[in-house]
C-alpha cells in the first residue's frame, strides 16, 4: 500500500480514494432532472470476455467484474466518476464463470465466481486493492451458481449450489471476515431435499438466502436466515407447495429485516409473477400477483429501499413491466415500462437507500441488440426509458447500481458486429445515468469534461476530481480567453475522488460574474479543465 503524501493546504472535505477522471453535472435537489450520457468502453474487447457483474452502494460507489480467458477483471468507480482502468484479480485462471459481485456502504467490494467446478472470491478492502483470490467451495463437489451479499458479521456471504456425485443438489455457503478469508462451508438447505437457483440479499440485521425446492414435480421456493449470533435459521416456506414450476427467484432486504421475495410461477398453460413479504416479525405473507398471466414471464426482480417501500419488476412476453408498492401499502397495478413494439428480455433492477431506482434491459431490434434503461429520482417517478447503448454495437446482459444521489452506472456486454460472430472477441461498454435527488450536499458537482456549469455568485460549488495515484495538484482559476492566473492553490490528492468546496473564491481569485476555467493539473501528470460561468 502506498503511503500518503504530506498533508497539504485543503478547502472543504476531500473524499478519499478510487480513480475519478470526470464528473457529472449534478443539481443537488433538482428533482426529475435527468439524462444519460453518452456509452463509453470500460474494457476493450478481448476473446472469452463474459457479461459484467455490477455492484454499488448509495454513496454512488460501483464496482464491476467480468471473466475473460486469463482471468476475471475488474473495475471501479467513485460517485459520479467513470471506471477505473480494469486489473485483473489476483490469483484468478482460465475458465472463470457465473462472475457475481457486492459492495458495502463503505466502499469494501468482493466478487466471487466459479473457476475449475469450484466457487472462488476476491474482496477488496476500501481503499486497498483487491486481494488474492482464495477457493471458497470444498473439492469433489460441483459448484454452480454463485450468488454473494454482505451482512451484518458476514463480509460477505457467499451461497452456491453443490451438486454431488448421485445428481442431487443443496445450497451450501460460507461467511467472510472481511480480510479476504472466508469461514468453513455450511449447508444452507436440509439434506435430501433437493434445492436450486440461490438469491441472496443482506443488511444490518443479517442475511437471507432464498432458493428453489425441486422435489419429484412439486416445488416452492424456501429461505433461511442468518442472524448475529451465527448459523442458519431452520427453513421457511415462502411459496405454497405445489406442481407449478417456480422460475427465477428473487429477495431484498430491508434494514429493519423486513424481507421481500420475487418469483414467477407457472399456471396452467401461463405464467405470472408473484411476490411475499416477510415483517420483521412473524411470517411470510400470502404471494401476490403481480402481473397479468401470460405465456412467458421471466427475470421477476425486487428491491425495497430503507423505509419499505419496494419496486418490482419483470419481462412479460417481451415487454418489461413493473410495479411499486408503499411500506403500508398494495402493490399498484403492472405498468408497461419497454416499448411493446420491440422483444425486451429479463430487466436487471437496483435501488438505492433512498429510494432512487433504475430498470435496465436488452432489447431486440432492426435485427441488432440494444440496451435501455429508465431512471427514477428519489421522491419521483419512473421516466419513459431511453436507448443508452451504442446501435452500432450489439449490447447484452446490463447490470447497474445507483446511488441516492440519483447516478446510476450501467455496465453491458458488446460484440463488434463487423468481426466473424464465432470468433468476435467481446468488451464491456457502461452508461450513467443522472436522476435528479434531494439528497443533502454542495449545490453543484463540477463536470471536469468542460461541461458548461452555471451557479450563482457566492453559490458553494464542489470541485471533484481524481487521481490514479497519489499526487500533489495545483487548482488554478482564470477568466476565459485570459492568459493570468488569477488564483490558484496547490493540496496533496489521494489515490481516487477528491472534492474541494468552494464559496466564492479560489486562492486569492474572487469568482466573480462571468466564464471561468478552473484547471486541476497533478504533478507529473495530464490535468483536465472546466468551465464555470457566474452568473
Amino acid at each position: 500500500m502506498r503511503a500518503p503524501l504530506p498533508p497539504g493546504p485543503t478547502i472543504g472535505p476531500v473524499i478519499r480514494r478510487i480513480v475519478l477522471a470526470t464528473l457529472l453535472a449534478v443539481p443537488s435537489g433538482a428533482v426529475g432532472a435527468t439524462a444519460w450520457l453518452p456509452p463509453a468502453a470500460v474494457a476493450p474487447p478481448s476473446r472469452g470476455a463474459g457479461p459484467p457483474a455490477l455492484a454499488g452502494n448509495d454513496a454512488g460507489r460501483a464496482v464491476a467484474a467480468w471473466a475473460t480467458r486469463d482471468g476475471v477483471m475488474a473495475t471501479l468507480r467513485t460517485p459520479g466518476g467513470p471506471w477505473y482502468s480494469p486489473v485483473r484479480v489476483p490469483g484468478s485462471g482460465r475458465g472463470a464463470t457465473d462472475v457475481m459481485a457486492a459492495m458495502t456502504a463503505d466502499g469494501l467490494a468482493a466478487i466471487t465466481w466459479v473457476e475449475g467446478e469450484r466457487v472462488r472470491a476476491s474482496i477488496r478492502p476500501a481503499r486497498r486493492r483487491f486481494l488474492p483470490a482464495v477457493t471458497i467451495s470444498p473439492a469433489g463437489w460441483l459448484a454452480t451458481f454463485p450468488r454473494i451479499a454482505f451482512g451484518l458479521a458476514c463480509q460477505p456471504l457467499v451461497a452456491w449450489v453443490a451438486g454431488d456425485a448421485r445428481g442431487g443438489s443443496s445450497i451450501r455457503a460460507a461467511c467472510g471476515r472481511g480480510d479476504g478469508r472466508f469461514g468453513g462451508t455450511v449447508a444452507v438447505s436440509p439434506a435430501g431435499e433437493p434445492a436450486t437457483a440461490p438469491a441472496v440479499a443482506g443488511g444490518p440485521t443479517g442475511v437471507i438466502v432464498l432458493w428453489r425446492e425441486d422435489a419429484g414435480g412439486t416445488y416452492r421456493v424456501r429461505s433461511a436466515t442468518r442472524g448475529p449470533i451465527g448459523g442458519f435459521s431452520p427453513p421457511d416456506t415462502v411459496s405454497p407447495p405445489g406442481t407449478a414450476v417456480i422460475e427465477d427467484p428473487s429477495v431484498a432486504l430491508a434494514p429493519n429485516g423486513t424481507s421481500l421475495a420475487g418469483w414467477a410461477l407457472t399456471r396452467g398453460g401461463t405464467v405470472v409473477a408473484q411476490a411475499a413479504t416477510r415483517p420483521v416479525t412473524g411470517g411470510w405473507t400470502r404471494p401476490d400477483d403481480l402481473s397479468r398471466p401470460a405465456a412467458q414471464v421471466r427475470g421477476t426482480r425486487v428491491g425495497m429501499d430503507a423505509s419499505g417501500n419496494a419496486i418490482a419488476t419483470w419481462s412479460r412476453a417481451g415487454v418489461v413491466q413493473v410495479a411499486t408498492r408503499s411500506a403500508r401499502g398494495d402493490w399498484s397495478a403492472a405498468r408497461d415500462l419497454s416499448d411493446p413494439s420491440l422483444t425486451a428480455g429479463p430487466p436487471a433492477r437496483a435501488a438505492s437507500g433512498g429510494g432512487a431506482a433504475v430498470i435496465t434491459w436488452a432489447a431486440a431490434t432492426d435485427g441488432t441488440a440494444i440496451v435501455q434503461g429508465s431512471l427514477r429520482p428519489v421522491g419521483g417517478d419512473l421516466i419513459p426509458p431511453v436507448t443508452i447503448s451504442d446501435p452500432g454495437r450489439p449490447a447484452i446482459a446490463p447490470q447497474a447500481a445507483i446511488g441516492d444521489d440519483g447516478i446510476a452506472p450501467v455496465a453491458w456486454q458488446w460484440t463488434d458486429p463487423a468481426a466473424d460472430p464465432l470468433f468476435a472477441p467481446s468488451g464491456i461498454m457502461g452508461a450513467t445515468g443522472l436522476a435528479g435527488s434531494t439528497a443533502p450536499g454542495p449545490a453543484l458537482v463540477v463536470d471536469l469534461r468542460a461541461r458548461p456549469a452555471r451557479v450563482r455568485s457566492g453559490q458553494a460549488i464542489r470541485i471533484s476530481f481524481g487521481l490514479s495515484a497519489p499526487a500533489r495538484v495545483r487548482i488554478t482559476a482564470r477568466r476565459v480567453g485570459g492568459t493570468r492566473i488569477a488564483g490558484s492553490l496547490s493540496l496533496g490528492g489521494t489515490d481516487g475522488a477528491n472534492s474541494i468546496v468552494l464559496a466564492g473564491s479560489l486562492g486569492g481569485a474572487s469568482l466573480g460574474r462571468g466564464r471561468w476555467v478552473i484547471g486541476v493539473t497533478p504533478a507529473h501528470g495530464t490535468g483536465r479543465s472546466l468551465i464555470l460561468v457566474v452568473v
